[in-house]
């Protein structure tokens, strides 16, 4: 069994947010966007008309993110959901995008992990965490 539930997912919500690029697979094109909310395996994009949103559910997406630090960490990603305007969801997040986190290499995945945790332990830098 097991599932989403039991699966440890560490995530904060940043006070300042996190720069963002992303592409598809194979093309030059970039978006520069930003996420305020971020976890172990996947971040949450605010994007005010997501239907909008350059990318498929089924396209693999290369992003790089830039840490607090100033750190710059790459991986491949995918849409996992889009929240609409007038979704019950957006109530909570606001409109956007939830991207997975589908593949990153280990010492990529250590300083995300690094990052986020030390976020924690300075919660100033934090809106709420659970």
């Amino acid at each position: 069994m097991g599932g989403r539930e039991n699966r440890r997912v560490i995530r904060v919500r940043l006070v300042n947010p996190l720069t963002v690029t992303m592409g598809s697979i194979g093309s030059d094109v970039r978006y520069d966007l930003q996420t305020h909310d971020i976890s172990n395996n996947g971040f949450f994009l605010d994007f005010e008309k997501p239907g909008r949103f350059p990318f498929t559910p089924s396209s693999i997406m290369e992003v790089w993110m830039v840490l607090g630090t100033g750190e710059k960490i790459f991986f491949n990603g995918k849409m996992a959901r889009v929240v609409y305007p007038n979704d019950e969801g957006a109530k909570v997040s606001g409109p956007g995008i939830a991207v997975r986190i589908i593949q990153i290499e280990p010492d990529q995945e250590k300083m995300l992990v690094d990052y986020i945790s030390y976020e924690l332990e300075n919660e100033d830098n934090v809106e709420s965490a659970s």
